[in-house]
């Protein structure tokens, strides 16, 4: 009994030891993708995992100091400079043009990755991320998460809808769509797009043809388009709903007329400059 279960241990002890064997070290794996610079003169023990180089470097007191670099920044020579990894960063990609600009920020390209922190319609910042390189047209904010038509698929139509509209999708001469109203809830809604050549809007909750965001003429100036949607006149007002201090979207109106310097957004009610 003893013996049959000692041989058992011996037995699978030498079976992790081959299977351990056979997995190429980090080290080994990290060797081919090592990259070429003159740091490599006065640093040791050099291995890159994922996007970053680690190396020892050899700093002006003859200390080893721990170091690394994210080489996809990095455009020509990698050096060491007093044990710290350096080298000429590469000019940053300039992020595609899109409604998600509006409500997303700390937006980055890396590779074919668009990257951003979107607000969803809680007032909370998600992370998210897509490839923009398979976007036809708009890329928006869907809730917190970057969205867009894709190439080769059904094209959404123009409007300003999509900074407060989700799932939207055409079928027929039809554009359907769930778009919030001023309470907060989501409503279901569509129109007969073919029949639009202006802006399709979101009024409350209701898609509706050349109504928000300058249906009715060009809007007037200020710096509350940043911060206000659903934005259209009647007659001589301004009707919006603007983002507040907590981040909730207040419905405010305005006679613009009235207003020679442009229109601003005092915590979610419209003002004059």
């Amino acid at each position: 009994m003893n013996i049959n279960s000692n041989m058992f241990q011996i037995i699978r002890v030498f079976s992790i030891v081959l299977a351990l064997s056979a997995i190429p070290t980090l080290s080994a794996m990290a060797q081919s993708k090592i990259p070429e610079g003159s740091y490599k003169k006065t640093c040791k023990n050099m291995h890159v995992i994922g996007e970053f180089l680690t190396a020892n470097c050899e700093n002006e007191k003859g200390q080893w100091v721990n170091t690394k670099i994210n080489i996809d920044y990095c455009e020509g020579d990698i050096r060491n400079e007093n044990g710290t990894l350096k080298c000429k960063r590469k000019p940053a990609p300039k992020p595609p043009a899109g409604s998600y600009t509006n409500s997303c920020r700390d937006i980055k390209v890396q590779g074919k990755q668009l990257k951003a922190s979107c607000e969803n319609r809680n007032g909370k910042w998600k992370n998210t991320s897509i490839n923009y390189k398979k976007c036809d047209r708009d890329i928006w904010n869907d809730n917190g998460e970057l969205s867009c038509s894709k190439k080769n698929g059904s094209k959404l139509p123009k409007g300003s809808y999509k900074d407060s509209c989700k799932n939207s999708y055409t079928e027929g001469k039809r554009l359907y769509s769930t778009c919030e109203q001023r309470n907060g809830r989501w409503n279901k809604t569509s129109i007969n797009y073919k029949k639009c050549d202006k802006n399709i809007s979101n009024d409350n909750g209701e898609l509706v043809c050349g109504k928000a965001g300058g249906g009715g003429g060009k809007l007037p100036p200020g710096s509350y388009k940043d911060s206000c949607k659903n934005i259209y006149k009647e007659g001589n007002t301004l009707e919006a709903d603007c983002r507040n201090k907590n981040g909730k979207w207040k419905h405010s109106s305005i006679r613009f007329k009235d207003c020679k310097n442009g229109l601003w957004n005092d915590n979610g009610k419209l003002r004059c400059n």
